[in-house]
């Protein structure tokens, strides 16, 4: 007779049948019960760990496996799964540290050796990357995905002619290996030889129509080539296979910019060719949305009409088991929103560190939740029920718990948000420049709870009320804050529109600065950089971020850079009765959760031996015309005259203006001057630099913003100034 097996084996062998079954949740209800009776037992540990892990909750999933490597020594499987998953959880530094120490029990492992490369490579270490990718190839009998792998890490390190070779030995393996083929486009796409990257791309399409990233890639070609009527088509194609393809989406936007005066109908043509279900999804609905608000007319039928193609605000609801509470037994939280916004640079972070720790708000640190409404993010949060909501909330926010965490967080498409606490100064605070910000995750998960028992039901909005108020219990802050300080700072259109109807009430304040010299302050990486693309999309985004649709909806307020640093004190005092906050020490001092802040780390005043003081004045003072030159000047100063009149920053004349409006328009189809300086620089030439999408989207952004002024005189819903004048 068979020995009957034990609980703990029955616990495991149906863990490990929902678990391949896909039913992580089960999956980990089956082997709790197995630590229930064996907590040391290595394997149910393990595979605790890996069910956390497919239910989104990574951390959990670490803690669980270490305790079995605790339990069992350095086991290879386990050191294995551990670095996978602290790599795509974006720790891919500790990742490496695990795959050093499988390497140790088994040198030379493949798998180990492919997982290794690839975490280096995510740290930036091409040299050890390289290094386990080619030791793969010299031992492995068809080293494919080590030579695809190896191309890989040559094309982030833009070394395209190598990553080109790599490639081409996948397709000498594997001929019909479409993904090598189509990065074989990308390198030729780096190495602008358009033609064959075109050339490479159709054929995949040809044998892999089906191949979205494919078409987007050509997309890609063309439009560097000016073919943008034939870009739209690819960016189409892309779509009409993956209707979720937020860089298809981006570039399809731009494209539409730069083609609305086109006589081929561009901007009709960017909008019509669609499938059904790309029309269906709220990308399309935030494209027309982008399109409309461009003219800044019909300005909230269009935002109404872009937040009801938003998902369903009923479909986001979790319900919360068990009784609910009437309100007078509810836990309180923060119930008034105040959101910042950033314009150029113009000092978002100083203001930032002067609310922290101001005793009736509640102020979390950095722009850490900048993309806690963009599409996606409460999907996942919320993927557990509303149990899991505060452990997956701090796997997607790692780096408010821990401002030494690599793992990016959500912001804008693009955005490099690795290692964000660290490049935002969070990682060396206090007076000695020796504190990382960390907070207690546990304590903040059971807090949350807390608060939302006994609700019915939770949002985004009332979830972002509830995470601020389990973190101050977790900072004992031991008063009670009335206000959420929100640093949304440069939210895309979806944020915005969704942050914007869950918080209905909420009121908008924008950092501003004399904008010529904020927007060459902000620009100056990139021009060094030559960076054209990135230059045009910054002053573009300036131009309409001053009468932006918000400020017509909501309570909005701006605030000068100048006014803080030159009258502090009636500036401060001014804010705090717009806040409907009493004025305090801590509102003159740079903090971030109460310590000490030095500054930004990016800004050219930053000292990493001496902390920036609040109110000095060299960036307010810094002379304009390292970039711009005087016509160019001209020509911004003309377009910002509205605001800048408005804010103080020249004196008001509005036949001057209107003469200037007459003299700009035609300067406006010829690049600007520090267009031609990047044209002669990149041996480009002037000419041929108006023939690309960058160009064409630029210069229609411009006409845009002159065609509004010539009609109006004025920007309809412009922004309006702080008023200090009682102060």
């Amino acid at each position: 007779m068979a020995r009957p097996k034990s609980n703990v084996v029955q616990h495991l062998e149906a863990g490990v049948q929902s678990l391949n079954a896909d039913n992580p949740a089960a999956a980990k209800t089956s082997f709790l019960k197995a630590l229930k009776q064996a907590p040391n037992n290595a394997d149910a540990l393990h595979l605790t760990g890996l069910a956390y892990n497919a239910l989104g909750s990574s951390n959990s999933a670490v803690r669980y496996i270490e305790k079995a490597l605790s339990v069992a020594g350095d086991n290879l499987q386990f050191l294995n799964n551990l670095g996978q998953i602290l790599r795509n959880n974006g720790q891919a530094e500790q990742a490496c540290s695990v795959f050093g120490r499988a390497l140790n029990v088994a040198p030379g492992n493949l798998d180990v050796l492919n997982n290794m490369g690839n975490a280096c490579s995510d740290i930036g270490d091409t040299d050890k990357a390289i290094e386990c990718f080619k030791a793969i190839i010299e031992t492995s009998p068809r080293p494919i995905t080590a030579h695809y792998n190896l191309g890989n890490v040559y094309l982030e390190a833009k070394q395209a002619a190598l990553a080109g070779d790599c490639f081409r030995q996948v397709l000498a393996f594997e001929p019909r290996h479409f993904e090598a083929q189509n990065n074989l486009g990308l390198c030729y796409l780096e190495l602008d030889e358009l033609g064959k990257a075109c050339e490479e791309l159709r054929q995949v399409i040809t044998s892999n129509p089906q191949f979205a990233e494919a078409h987007y890639n050509l997309g890609n070609a063309l439009q560097k080539r000016g073919q943008l009527e034939e870009a739209v088509d690819s960016f189409h194609n892309a779509l009409n296979i993956k209707p979720d393809y937020p860089e298809a989406w981006a570039n399809l936007k731009f494209i539409a910019q730069a083609l609305q005066d086109a006589e081929t109908g561009g901007k009709d043509r960017c909008v019509s060719g669609l499938s059904a279900e790309a029309c269906a999804t709220a990308d399309f609905a935030l494209l027309e949305y982008y399109l409309n608000d461009l003219k800044r007319l019909n300005v909230e039928e269009n935002v109404k009409k872009a937040m009801a193609a938003l998902p369903a605000q009923s479909d986001e609801e979790v319900v919360i088991d068990g009784k609910t509470l009437s309100p007078e037994k509810l836990s309180r939280y923060p119930e008034k929103v105040v959101a910042l916004l950033h314009f150029g640079r113009s000092g978002t972070g100083l203001l930032h560190s002067l609310i922290d720790g101001h005793p009736e708000i509640s102020a979390l640190p950095s722009i850490y939740l900048r993309g806690y409404f963009n599409a996606g993010v409460w999907d996942r949060i919320s993927a557990d029920g509303w149990r899991g909501l505060p452990e997956r909330f701090v796997d997607e926010f790692a780096v408010l718990f821990d401002a030494r965490s690599p793992k990016p967080t959500p912001g804008k498409l693009g955005e490099d948000s690795v290692c964000l606490g660290q490049k935002e100064g969070m990682a060396n605070v206090g007076d000695d420049r020796d504190e990382a910000l960390v907070l207690d995750r546990d304590k903040f998960c059971s807090e949350a709870l807390r608060l939302m028992k006994g609700r019915g039901k939770i949002d985004p909005g009332s979830f972002l009320l509830i995470a601020h108020a389990a973190l101050e219990k977790v900072m004992s802050s031991g008063t009670e804050k009335h206000t959420v300080f929100y640093h949304i700072h440069n939210p895309n259109d979806f944020a915005l529109l969704n942050f914007m109807r869950y918080v209905s009430d909420t009121r908008l304040m924008i950092m501003v600065r004399e904008p010529v010299q904020s927007c060459e302050s902000w620009i100056r990486e990139e021009f060094q950089n030559s960076d054209y693309s990135s230059i045009v999309h910054k002053i573009i985004t300036m131009l309409f971020a001053i009468d932006q649709p918000a400020f017509r909806m909501q309570d909005s307020v701006g605030i000068r850079l100048e006014d803080l640093k030159n009258r502090p004190e009636e500036t401060i005092r001014s804010l705090c009765t717009w806040l409907g906050i009493e004025e305090t020490e801590s509102l003159y001092q740079m903090t971030a959760l109460g310590r000490k802040w030095w500054g930004d780390p990016s800004s050219p005043d930053y000292d990493p031996d001496k902390a920036m003081s609040p109110f000095g004045k060299s960036s307010i003072q810094r002379r304009t015309g390292s970039i711009f030159s005087e016509q160019d000047q001209f020509v911004l100063g003309t377009l910002f005259y509205p605001f800048s009149a408005r804010f103080g920053y020249r004196q008001p004349d509005q036949g001057e203006f209107e003469n200037h409006l007459k003299d700009l328009r035609p300067l406006l189809d010829e690049p600007l001057d520090f267009e031609r300086a990047m044209a002669g620089k990149s041996g480009a030439g002037p000419e041929n630099i108006k023939c690309g999408q960058a160009f064409r989207f630029f210069h229609a952004g411009l006409i845009e913003r002159w065609r509004t002024l010539d009609r109006f005189g004025d920007y309809p819903g412009l922004l309006t100034p702080l008023d200090i004048s009682g102060g």
